[in-house]
């Protein structure tokens, strides 16, 4: 009989530690699972994070190229019109300068070989008022493509040129040789220089690279 309570007693002894260990293995399960469970979610909290950042800096970089496209795209429409104006510019330009060189030619001797208004060739105005008018027009119909240089670029030509108009009315009908015909020649050759001068600074406005760039 006291085999058999102490055995009991063993037993009640064995099952109180047993229920001890699996309730200190149950805890340390349940927090170790907890700590899983805690760490899967701040994985997952700090790739959502990154997967938001990666999204926003994507969606910036598309909207920089979109930017970018459209600002080249403008640029290049800009720099077509301003040849478009230069060529048109330059036609005119060369011109007036091919009438005073023909001018030089028919109010100075300077040879057989030199041109002069007599074998100008046709299409170009035989008068400086012509030549300076029709610069000005061009002025107004592209102001919005030239610069506020390039406008005092031919300003400036325009105001040194202005007296040839009332010049080349005081020298109408003169001789070629005349002291009034000859007094013209200086009024030419600066006319000459000035437009191949405005020729230069346009064309250096278009901001073409330099070959030394």
């Amino acid at each position: 009989m006291n085999y058999i309570l102490i055995g009991l007693q063993v037993l009640i002894l064995l099952g109180i530690g047993s229920l001890f260990l699996f309730r200190k293995y149950l805890f340390s399960y349940s927090s170790e699972k907890g700590k899983n469970l805690a760490t899967k979610e701040d994985i997952g909290d700090i790739t959502r994070k990154v997967e938001d950042v990666k999204t926003g800096y994507i969606t910036e970089i598309e909207r920089l190229k979109v930017d970018l496209s459209l600002l080249s795209r403008k640029n290049n429409i800009l720099l077509d019109e301003k040849i478009r104006v230069f060529k048109r510019l330059q036609k005119r330009l060369v011109d007036f300068k091919k009438y005073c060189e023909a001018a030089l030619g028919s109010y100075d001797d300077r040879g057989e070989l030199h041109p002069n208004l007599n074998v100008l060739a046709e299409g170009i105005d035989k008068a400086a008022l012509q030549h300076i008018t029709a610069l000005h027009q061009m002025e107004q119909e592209d102001f919005i493509f030239l610069s506020k240089k390039s406008r005092s670029i031919l300003a400036e030509l325009h105001h040194n040129c202005s007296m040839m108009c009332s010049m080349e009315l005081a020298v109408f009908g003169e001789e070629a040789g005349s002291k009034m015909a000859k007094s013209t020649i200086p009024v030419y050759e600066s006319a000459i220089r000035n437009i191949d001068s405005c020729l230069q600074s346009l064309y250096e406005e278009l901001e073409f690279p330099s070959s030394g760039e």
